[in-house]
Parts: structure tokens; sequence; C-alpha cells
């Protein structure tokens, strides 16, 4: 939805917010970030008819088309009626920046309308590139603001977060726009480990599973949407109980990059409520990591704990009554 606006926009040489006002899609001086996770049926239709797209079409821009089996983005979650500014808000939605694939970013360059930047990057499950083989990117190397962003305050704190940065500027989607005032080119490289790979691919693939579909958890078939609640269990449970999961699992790679996740989780409230290291504003104890190469050492230490047989048999010294049957909440 970000990418699709900003590259109409600047193709047509108005505003993203210009470009949001035809759409329906607001009428303020600002674009909310909800809007990425499911549109209403009167914005996709004045979508549609401004842009000449079908409605499935316009659907497929939102992130609740492109993950239908992430529970997170269900209307009822967990086991309540959540509103699109809920799903926006909950950590395990909604990053407040995006990821990038600088590759991706260079392929799409020539296309009309500039760089193509894909929803899914906004998705905290979303962490590596498996087209190009390599974990994405989440600052600008020139300003170092997270990409997407309108950066941070004097103070250090991050400034509102809308769906396009610095809405009524006409940017183009090549440049980075973190900051009105940097419009870095983002293309330049880390290679992710083949346990990281299996993961994001074992993640993405019951995000966008489809009804009926069947995949493994904890050594029995299970929903996807049951598998992505064991995955938010699981990661719960490994950060809470840190450091003992490291004891466990020694031959784990990058445990330093899960140790540091697990360390700025344990700050105080007041500390986590600011900008932090890893490009994170803390809304839930339990969130993924902000930066992708923490996310990906600890999603990939994730799915290692609900297939490893050998981890499940163990688990209890570690984190005693765990891993426990999570309900499905998905609604």
């Amino acid at each position: 939805m970000a990418g699709y606006h900003l590259r109409l926009a600047h193709r047509i040489g108005i505003s993203p917010l210009d470009f949001a006002h035809r759409c329906g899609l607001t009428a303020g001086t600002t674009f909310p970030t909800h809007h990425l996770v499911r549109l209403d049926d009167k914005q996709s239709r004045q979508t549609a008819t401004v842009c000449r797209l079908a409605l499935p079409e316009v659907h497929a821009l939102t992130l609740a088309t492109q993950a239908p089996s992430y529970p997170p983005l269900h209307p009822v979650y967990p086991g309540r009626h959540q509103s699109q500014i809920d799903m926006a808000n909950d950590g395990w939605v909604f990053t407040a920046f995006s990821r990038y694939c600088p590759a991706c970013l260079a392929d799409t360059a020539g296309l009309p309308g500039g760089a193509v930047w894909q929803g899914s990057w906004r998705l905290p499950l979303t962490f590596l590139c498996t087209r190009h083989h390599r974990i994405l990117d989440w600052r600008c190397p020139n300003c170092q603001a997270p990409a997407f962003s309108n950066g941070y305050r004097a103070d250090g704190r991050w400034r509102p977060t809308q769906l396009t940065p610095s809405p009524r500027s006409r940017l183009h989607p090549a440049h980075a726009a973190m900051a009105p005032a940097c419009a870095q080119q983002l293309d330049h490289p880390s290679a992710p480990t083949e346990a990281m790979v299996h993961a994001q691919q074992r993640l993405s693939a019951a995000a966008r599973s489809v009804a009926g579909q069947k995949v493994e958890s904890l050594g029995r078939p299970t929903s996807p949407q049951r598998f992505l609640n064991d995955v938010r269990a699981a990661t719960l449970a490994i950060c809470s109980t840190w450091p003992a999961t490291a004891e466990v699992l020694t031959s784990t790679e990058h445990l330093d990059a899960v140790a540091a996740h697990a360390e700025a989780l344990s700050r105080a409230p007041a500390e986590r409520s600011g900008a932090q290291g890893d490009g994170w504003l803390a809304r839930s104890v339990d969130h993924p990591p902000g930066d992708p190469l923490r996310a990906a050492a600890l999603m990939a230490l994730v799915v290692r704990f609900l297939t490893t047989r050998a981890v499940r048999q163990s688990s209890p010294a570690c984190c005693p009554g765990f891993p426990p049957a999570v309900p499905d909440i998905a609604g």
C-alpha cells in the first residue's frame, strides 16, 4: 500500500498526502498507518476508482490479504474484536518503519514510478530476502534513521509514524526519505544462515497459507494459525527465561543477537518507551526485535524450538511447563 501510493504519487507529480486525499484515505494532514492493515468497503471502492484497479487488486495491497493466516491480522484476536488501529499498534503486526532489500529496490528502480517497496517488509516476521539471500536492512546508510519512518525527535523519541515518510513532500521511491532533509539512495550488504532461511520460509508459508492447510508444530500437525500462535508463545518463553535457553541450545548461531534483544526487553518500561538501539518503539513485552538481524536470529531459534524433538524433550529443565499447548486465539 505505502509503496504503491509513493510510486504512483511520484509518477503523477503530487505528494502522497494529496494522493491519499483523492483516494479517501484521509481528510487531514496525516496519512494513518492502519490503512496498510486493511481498508473498509468505502475506502476500497474509492481507491479502486481513482487508481483504476479491481477491488481484489486494492485489497492485495494490504497486509490482511498478503498474510491471510497471520492471527494478529484477524478482526478477532486474542478472543476480542480489534479495530484496524488496534492491529496497527500491535507489536506483532506492524513495524514503525520499513525493512528493505537494497537489491530488490535496485531491480525495480527502472519501473514506471520507481522502486517497489514491498508491504510484507513491514511485518515483524519478515526479516530476510530469500530471493537475494540476504538479511534485510532497516537504517538509512546516510542519516541512520529507520527507513520509511519520520525519524527521531531531538530528545531521541520517535516522531509520530505515518504510512509514508514526510507525506507532504514529493519523494522519489528509491530514496530513503526518513527525515525531510535526507534523500539517500538505498542501494548498498549480510548473508543469512541456513537456519534463518528455513525460519523465514516456515513463517512466510504459514502466514500466506489458505484454510485447510496443515503445518507441524511441537511434533504434531496443526493449523498455520496455531503454529504462529506457538511462535509468539515461544518468543515470550525464550526472552523471559533468558539466558537459560542459551544454555540448552548452545550450538545456535548468533546467540549474541538474541541476548541483546532479551536484555533490551529487561529494561524498565520507561527505557523501553523511547527509541531503542534496534529501532523499535516497544508496545508489548513479547514483541520481535526491530533490527532484522536480531529478528532473524530469534526467529531461527524459535522455529528450532518448535521443530526439534531434542529441544522439546529437554525444555522443561530450562523453563518448566514449556512449551504448553497454545490455544487458537485467532478467532
